[in-house]
C-alpha cells in the first residue's frame, strides 16, 4: 500500500518562517517585506520579532499569510563554556545563547508570555519556557544552533520542541555555518521528535530568500499553513524542489529537481544515495529501501549550485 509522507493532495506554498521587519532590528517595514516576498513567490512570512509578539493579521489576504510568532532570546551564558576562555567574561561575542521562533496556532493571538523569572541561561529554564509556550498555544522552533554557539551539552537535551531551523539564511549567507543536518541527527537521536524548517532570518535585503519552507496544505489560509507545518507536512530548501515523497511495499520514493544527488539518512550507518557521478545526468528521483531498525530516515537532495533540500525525520513506527 502506498503511504505518502508528503501528502498527496494540496499544493506547496512557500513560507519564510524567520523574519524581522522595523518593528524590531529590520530593516523594512511588514508591508513592505509583504510585496518583496509575494514578488519571490512567497505566500507567508512569521513576523518574528525580537522579544514582543506584534498581531499583523491585517497583512493576511487571499494571496498571503501573516503568520503571528515572535523570537524569545532571552536566554544567554556570558561565562563562556570554551576552555580558552575558561572563568572570563568576554560579552555578548562569546556568549552562548537561545533563540527559539512562537508561533501561534490561533491568528487572534495577540499576547506573548511572560518569561522573566526564568531568563537566565539553564536548559531546565529553557524547556520551562517551551512549556509554557505550549500551554499558550504556540509551537516551538529552536534556531540557529551554530550562530548560537550551541552544542549537544545544550541541544541535546531540549524538550518539546516542535522543531529545529535547518537552515538560517542570513547566518548561512555570511558564514557557511547555519545549514545544520548533523545537528539535526543528533537531536534525533537524542530522542527528539522534531521537524525541520528552513528561514531567512532577514534583516534587509541581501537575505531575501535565502532559505525557506514549501508547506503542503489544500488551501492558503492560516489555519492549514500552520496546522501542517507542525505536523511536518513540509521540508526545508535553499534550493532545490521535492515534489513527491511516499514509501511503498518497504521502498520509500522521492521526486526532486534536477539534483546531484538525493541521500537518505537513517537512526544509525546505514545509508543510501543516488548521484549524478562520471558524466550521468542529473538525477531526479530516487527509491531507497527501508530497514525496520533504520530508526528513522530523512531525506537530502543536493543541486549542481551546492544547494540544499531536507525532509523531516520519519520515524519507523509512522509507517503503515
Amino acid at each position: 500500500m502506498r503511504q505518502y509522507l508528503l501528502p498527496e493532495s494540496g499544493r506547496f506554498y512557500k513560507v519564510n518562517m524567520h523574519s524581522h521587519s522595523n518593528l524590531s532590528d529590520g530593516r523594512q517595514s511588514p508591508e513592505e517585506l509583504k510585496e518583496a516576498y509575494l514578488a519571490l513567490g512567497y505566500s507567508a512570512i512569521a513576523f518574528t520579532e525580537h522579544g514582543k509578539l506584534h498581531n499583523l493579521s491585517h497583512l493576511t489576504d487571499d494571496r498571503f499569510v501573516a503568520i503571528v510568532s515572535y523570537e524569545l532570546d532571552t536566554h544567554a551564558r556570558y561565562e563562556a563554556p570554551f576552555p580558552f576562555y575558561e572563568g572570563k567574561h568576554h560579552g555578548f561575542n562569546h556568549a552562548e545563547v537561545v533563540h527559539m521562533n512562537l508561533y501561534a496556532r490561533d491568528p487572534a493571538t495577540t499576547d506573548g508570555i511572560d518569561f522573566a523569572n526564568i531568563r537566565s541561561f539553564a536548559v531546565e529554564n529553557v524547556n520551562e519556557a517551551v512549556r509554557r509556550a505550549e500551554a499558550a498555544g504556540f509551537f516551538v522552533i529552536y534556531n540557529h544552533p551554530n550562530w548560537s554557539l550551541n552544542t549537544g551539552e545544550t541541544y541535546c537535551h531540549l524538550k518539546g520542541l516542535c522543531g529545529l531551523e535547518l537552515m538560517n539564511g542570513a547566518s548561512q549567507r555570511s558564514s557557511d555555518m547555519d545549514y545544520m543536518p548533523l545537528v539535526y541527527d543528533q537531536m534525533l537521536r537524542s530522542g527528539q521528535r522534531i521537524i525541520c524548517v528552513g528561514g531567512d532570518d532577514n534583516h534587509d535585503v541581501q537575505h531575501f530568500g535565502t532559505a525557506w519552507t514549501m508547506v503542503k496544505a489544500d488551501e492558503l489560509t492560516y489555519d492549514a499553513l500552520v496546522r501542517n507545518i507542525e505536523a511536518g507536512n513540509c521540508y526545508a530548501s535553499d534550493g532545490p524542489s521535492i515534489e513527491e515523497l511516499y514509501v511503498e511495499d518497504g521502498v520509500v520514493h522521492i521526486k526532486t529537481s534536477e539534483a546531484v544527488g538525493i541521500f537518505m539518512t537513517t537512526a544509525g550507518r546505514r545509508k543510501a544515495c543516488a548521484l549524478a557521478e562520471n558524466g550521468a545526468p542529473l538525477v531526479t528521483e530516487a527509491a531507497f529501501k527501508l530497514d525496520p531498525d533504520d530508526g528513522y530516515f530523512r531525506i537530502g537532495v543536493r543541486d549542481a549550485a551546492g544547494k540544499h533540500a531536507n525532509t523531516r525525520a520519519y520515524f519507523m513506527d509512522e509507517l503503515q
